[in-house]
C-alpha cells in the first residue's frame, strides 16, 4: 500500500511558487512520511520538519519563528493547526487553509480563506469559503494569480486617480489663496485634457497589463507613501510654474496683458501637470530598478511607452490649430518648454529621493512592511 501523487501535483506546486505563494503542509501523520511525499510532489530545497510534540515545548516567540521557517508540520492536533494559522496571520501573512476533515474546521475558520475538498466532511464544507470540485488543486494557482493581477491593477490605478484628485484640489486651493479666487489656474477644458491624457487612457492599459505578484498587505501605508509626496509636490510645482509664467507675460504698462498672462500661465500649468502626470505613470510601473521607490519594480515597458504616446498626442493637440483653439491653449516657445521640462526633471529627481529615503514614513513614524501570501494544506 502507498500514497499516489496526482499527475498535476508538480505543475501545481511550481505554479504556486511562480505566484510567490509559500506552501506548507500541516498534517496529523508522521512528519518524515509527509516530508518524503512533499519531496516527491516537487517541494524544492531542504524541507524543515517539526512535530506537534516539538511545538508543545516552544514558547510563543519560538513558535512564531518556527511557523515562518518550517515547511512540514507532522503529528499536529486541531488546536495546533489553529495556533499555526493564527501565528502566521499575526506575522502579517495572508493565509489560505485547505482541509477535508472535522479536525480542520478550527483552522479553516481562522484563515483568511478557508478551502475545503469536495470529498471532505459536511462540517468542513460548511465553514469553507470555497470548495475544490473533484478535490483538484490545479485551478488554485491560476485563480490566485488572476486575483493578484486584479489587485495589483487596482492598486496602480488607485494611486494615479487619488494622486490626481489630491493635487487638483491642492492646486485650486493654493491658487485661490495666492492670486484670488476669480482666476482659477485651469478651466474645465484643461481639466478634461489633464484627466484624459494622464489618467483616463493610460489606466486602461495599466489594467490590461497588470502583473502577477504578491499584493501589498499594508495598502493604506503604501498609498500614503506614494500619493502624499506625489500630490503635494505636483501641486507645489504646478503653482510655481503658474506664478512664473504669469509674471513673465504680464506687463503693467499694457492694460490687456493681464488676461494674456493668465492664459499663458494656464497653458504652462497644464503642460507641466501633463508632463508630471505621465512621469507618474512610469513611477507607478517602473520598467527599471533605477525608477523604483514609489512602487516595486514592474519590468514592463508598456506603461512607459503609453506615457510617451500620450505626450506625443498632447504635442499634436498643441500644434494643430483647431484643437489648440478648442482647448484654449496658448502657443509656448521652445524656451518655455525647456524651462518647464527642466522644472519637471528636478521634480522627478526630488520625488524619487523622497520615496527612496522614506521621508514621509520617517515623518509619520511608520514603517511599511511587505507581506507574503501563504497557503497551507492539511
Amino acid at each position: 500500500m502507498g500514497d499516489e501523487l496526482r499527475p498535476e501535483a508538480k505543475a501545481t506546486i511550481e505554479n504556486f511558487a511562480q505566484a510567490g505563494i509559500k506552501l506548507k503542509i500541516i498534517s496529523g501523520d508522521n512528519p518524515h512520511t509527509v516530508a518524503a511525499l512533499a519531496k516527491q510532489a516537487g517541494f524544492k530545497g531542504d524541507i524543515r520538519v517539526v512535530s506537534g510534540l516539538d511545538l508543545d515545548k516552544m514558547d510563543s516567540a519560538q513558535i512564531a519563528k518556527t511557523a515562518e521557517e518550517t515547511t512540514v508540520f507532522g503529528r499536529i492536533t486541531p488546536q495546533q493547526k489553529e495556533m499555526l494559522v493564527t501565528t502566521l496571520r499575526d506575522n502579517g501573512h495572508y493565509v489560505a487553509m485547505i482541509g477535508d476533515g472535522v479536525n480542520d474546521v478550527l483552522s479553516l475558520k481562522k484563515a483568511h480563506i478557508g478551502i475545503a475538498m469536495q470529498s471532505g466532511s459536511a462540517a468542513t464544507r460548511g465553514v469553507a469559503d470555497m470548495v475544490l470540485l473533484n478535490d483538484s488543486f490545479a485551478a488554485l494557482p491560476r485563480a490566485f494569480m488572476e486575483g493578484q493581477r486584479i489587485l495589483n491593477g487596482m492598486d496602480a490605478i488607485t494611486r494615479l486617480f487619488l494622486s490626481r484628485a489630491f493635487y487638483a484640489a491642492m492646486i485650486l486651493l493654493g491658487a485661490g489663496l495666492m492670486v484670488g479666487a476669480v482666476n482659477f489656474p485651469f478651466i474645465p477644458k484643461h481639466a478634461s485634457l489633464l484627466t484624459l491624457l494622464s489618467v483616463g487612457i493610460p489606466t486602461l492599459g495599466i489594467a490590461a497589463w497588470a502583473r502577477v505578484g504578491v499584493p501589498t498587505r499594508n495598502l493604506m501605508r503604501d498609498m500614503v507613501h506614494f500619493i502624499l509626496p506625489s500630490a503635494m509636490s505636483i501641486a507645489s510645482v504646478a503653482l510655481a510654474v503658474y506664478v512664473i509664467f504669469f509674471h513673465l507675460h504680464v506687463y503693467p504698462s499694457e492694460p490687456h496683458s493681464l488676461s494674456t498672462a493668465i492664459n499663458y500661465a494656464r497653458t504652462a500649468l497644464t503642460t507641466a501637470i501633463i508632463f508630471m502626470g505621465l512621469i507618474l505613470i512610469i513611477f507607478v510601473e517602473p520598467p527599471v530598478a533605477f525608477l523604483t521607490g514609489g512602487s516595486a519594480l514592474s519590468g514592463d515597458w508598456r506603461p512607459t511607452i503609453s506615457a510617451g504616446v500620450m505626450l506625443l498626442i498632447y504635442f499634436l493637440l498643441v500644434i494643430i490649430e483647431p484643437t489648440r483653439t478648442f482647448f484654449e491653449l496658448e502657443t509656448l516657445s521652445l524656451g518655455d518648454y525647456a524651462l518647464i521640462m527642466a522644472i519637471v526633471l528636478a521634480w522627478a529627481i526630488i520625488l524619487r529621493f523622497i520615496w527612496r529615503f522614506n521621508l514621509i514614513e520617517r515623518f509619520l513614524g511608520v514603517k511599511i512592511k511587505p507581506a507574503n501570501r501563504v497557503i497551507y494544506q492539511s
